[in-house]
């Protein structure tokens, strides 16, 4: 695991802490009383051990993803990175490890441990320096802030999204069977299917897909309740929530309790639809998608459901007004995958079965690429920061011949040629 990786997982360890602070999801009569509920829990730290965690940290990670996102809880290195300073980027990592583990740790003890485990050395760093870097890091425990918030409960849409996969029929495609799956998710207070979409391969990378494109057309959740299979639970897909502030939960495994919408209506489904269709008639997923897509319409979308006394359209619309959107090109960038590439003396880098252009200066350099695993026409490049630097595409070799260059003049070369 490199550093970036490790640096990720303690921002999502911390978002994950403070996730149903941010989006009011809590039980607790207030804030502050939340917190202190979380701070009497051991948790799970991305090193394996289990940790407890102060309100005062639980208070100032809030303040700050509040105020500067996902970034505002991510470790970070210095500004100044590669160039001559007190601290080496591994005594600042471990610094983090140890204010993670023990808030209340003095700057005194974590200069001893810094020593000790060799992160540093007692003649070049002296304790001022492990001190200023505490303050200047925002380390040290806050004050205690007795803010209350109303308790908050899910009756409104887009409270709540639960996910899941379902088998889909087999349909023959050139000739070919094929095994279908069709990933959903359902709004909990409306019942409404916020997405829906057959795939031939049940993975993270359709299901982060089908996620996207629920997000575009009703909004941001705040909160996401999946079970606990692969395509649900991976470190992509808990970058992505902390980033766009949804809580992402899951249920115990083989315990799909607290689901019970979506398993409801994946056997709705099944029934009305799934077992009453010949297969043989389709011979792509476009075809069975638009079945299926009749089906909703007529039974499901636009009928009245008894538990909610309307249509799922209409129980939505009811709430508009709260829903949280984000413009499409904006939401792209959240779902970026994340990947640190070579860039070769030609000035290109190699990814998703492509070879993509970068501009000169990052030749023999090694750079940070983010892409959507479903567009492999452009990839984008950025800073150790988290700012867009460019946007690159695939080569194209006849248009690099095309080019005119230069031709060098020998007579104007000095020496013996």
């Amino acid at each position: 695991m490199n550093k970036e990786e490790q640096f990720q997982k303690i921002a999502i360890f911390r978002h994950s802490l403070i996730a149903s602070g941010v989006v009011g999801t809590y039980e607790a009569p207030s804030l502050a009383q939340h917190f202190r509920n979380v701070a009497a829990k051991k948790h799970l730290h991305p090193d394996g051990t289990h940790v407890s965690v102060t309100v005062h940290s639980l208070e100032r990670w809030y303040y700050r993803y509040k105020k500067f996102g996902l970034q505002g809880i991510t470790p970070m290195v210095r500004a100044d990175a590669g160039k001559p300073r007190a601290l080496s980027e591994t005594a600042i990592l471990k610094l983090h490890e140890l204010k993670e583990k023990f808030p209340y740790i003095t700057g005194k003890a974590v200069y001893d441990k810094l020593i000790e485990a060799g992160s540093i050395n007692a003649a070049e760093t002296s304790l001022a320096t492990i001190h200023r870097f505490i303050k200047n890091n925002d380390l040290k425990p806050a004050a205690v802030n007795q803010q209350t918030v109303k308790a908050f409960e899910m009756e409104f849409a887009n409270d709540c999204w639960q996910a899941d996969t379902s088998w889909g029929p087999v349909i023959k495609i050139n000739g070919k069977k094929h095994q279908t799956f069709l990933i959903a998710f359902i709004d909990d207070a409306s019942r409404m299917i916020t997405h829906w979409q057959f795939y031939l391969a049940d993975n993270a990378v359709n299901m982060q897909d089908s996620f996207r494109q629920a997000i575009a057309k009703f909004g941001i959740p705040k909160m996401a309740f999946c079970d606990n299979g692969g395509p649900y639970d991976n470190l992509q897909l808990r970058l992505i929530c902390a980033s766009l502030g949804i809580v992402l939960a899951h249920s115990r495994p083989r315990v799909p309790k607290g689901r019970g919408k979506i398993e409801r209506h994946f056997r709705t489904v099944k029934d009305g639809w799934m077992n009453c269709t010949d297969w043989d008639e389709f011979s792509s997923l476009e075809e069975l998608s638009a079945s299926f897509a009749k089906y909703l319409s007529k039974k499901y979308t636009n009928d009245v459901h008894s538990s909610i006394g309307c249509t799922p359209k209409e129980r939505f619309m009811r709430d508009y007004d709260k829903v949280r959107h984000i413009p499409v090109e904006q939401l792209n960038f959240h779902f970026l995958h994340r990947k640190e590439c070579k860039v070769y003396n030609d000035a290109t880098v190699k990814l998703l079965g492509n070879t993509y252009e970068t501009p000169q200066q990052f030749i023999g350099s090694k750079i940070k690429v983010r892409y959507l695993p479903t567009n492999k026409s452009e990839l984008f490049i950025f800073s150790d920061d988290g700012k867009l630097l460019h946007t690159i595409y695939p080569v194209k070799k006849v248009d690099n011949s095309k080019i005119k260059r230069t031709a060098i003049d020998y007579t104007q070369i000095g020496g013996d040629v």
